[in-house]
């Protein structure tokens, strides 16, 4: 475990502290006032065997990779998210109206070796395209190992960065022994055939293998759903779907028909940034929900469901296709917005 997760220390949170200096003085002696941001104030661990002694209830953690997005054809570029969004959530301020005392900043799935394998790799080959599926298995036994460590902890894990191929690692760690269902708010299924790992195929091996249970998806465009997949889900009671529609779209509709679909004492919430319309993403589209609609959206279903989801997972961003900050804004306010 040791070696393939990095605790985000102390050491590494004071990178992210920026001291607002007092401009009477000449020299820094000291800050302007008292203010001080979630990167002075957030809780860190240092060892992964105290997990349950944290105060905090969320544990952050990254997963810095595309690979699972280049396997499936997509554009590289989600990697970039983890640390977009350290820098725009540790800027926050810790006041009385907004207590970081919720949350950890665990730290990260160790992705370097595996990203460095696969950065001569062209998926437009078949043999590249292999051996990129073969790096995402490695990272999925990654994925599954802290997910399920945090989870038998007591505490919630909330997933930042990377492709949505690493949905089926974390719906096998909270369904291993009883199966999970699952939201999902995203442009597409993400049911392709299970014929090797990649970004497009995470639910359909979590349900091939028995982890997911039902599973509804909210804002899927249509034009983008192949026949197999409609025939996949023509054929199960368990699989549903809220089309994304301009012209007729309620929010709170949409909330409730996925809390009636699935059992939300035991689910997973997962939200791809593809479903805003213009989001910078793997998957970018010019049509989609507004980013007020997601996080509304989002927070109806906390408010709605009987129980809070084994696990948040907030993926598919990438920086590179937009503003920095954009994206890190974004995925902080997202992750801001939990009770």
């Amino acid at each position: 475990m040791r070696d393939h997760f990095q605790l985000f220390t102390k050491e590494k949170r004071a990178h992210y502290v920026s001291i607002r200096c007092d401009l009477n003085k000449e020299n820094f002696v000291k800050s302007e006032d008292e203010a001080a941001s979630f990167a002075q104030s957030i809780e860190v661990c240092e060892d992964l065997k105290e997990l349950a002694k944290l105060k905090a209830k969320y544990l952050i953690i990254g997963i810095p990779e595309d690979i699972g997005v280049r396997a499936n054809l997509g554009r590289a570029g989600a990697s970039e998210a983890w640390e977009s969004f350290l820098k725009s959530f540790l800027s926050l301020q810790q006041t009385s109206l907004n207590d970081v005392s919720r949350f950890c900043v665990l730290g990260n799935v160790t992705t370097k070796d595996l990203m460095l394998q696969a950065q001569n790799l062209v998926a437009s080959s078949h043999k590249d395209r292999t051996q990129l599926s073969g790096l995402v298995k490695l990272l999925d036994q990654r994925v599954s190992e802290i997910a399920s460590l945090i989870i038998a902890s007591g505490k919630t894990p909330i997933v930042i960065g990377g492709g949505h191929n690493n949905s089926y690692p974390l719906l096998r760690a909270s369904g291993y022994s009883v199966p999970v269902d699952s939201i999902n708010i995203d442009a597409h299924t993400d049911l392709r055939a299970t014929a090797g790992r990649h970004s497009g195929n995470g639910f359909s091996h979590a349900i091939q293998e028995g982890y997911l249970k039902s599973y509804y998806m909210i804002g899927i465009q249509e034009n983008y759903l192949s026949q197999p997949m409609i025939d996949l889900m023509e054929q199960s009671d368990a699989i549903d779907y809220s089309p994304y529609d301009f012209e007729n779209f309620e929010i709170q509709q949409e909330v409730l028909k996925a809390i009636k679909h699935v059992d939300t004492t035991n689910f997973a919430l997962e939200i791809d940034m593809d479903v805003v319309a213009h989001f910078p993403s793997s998957a970018q589209a010019p049509v989609g929900y507004s980013f007020q609609e997601l996080r509304n959206m989002m927070n109806g279903i906390l408010k709605k469901a009987s129980s809070f989801p084994k696990y948040i997972h907030i993926c598919e961003a990438a920086p590179k296709y937009g503003y920095e900050n954009q994206v890190g804004k974004a995925l902080a306010t997202l992750v801001n917005d939990l009770p």
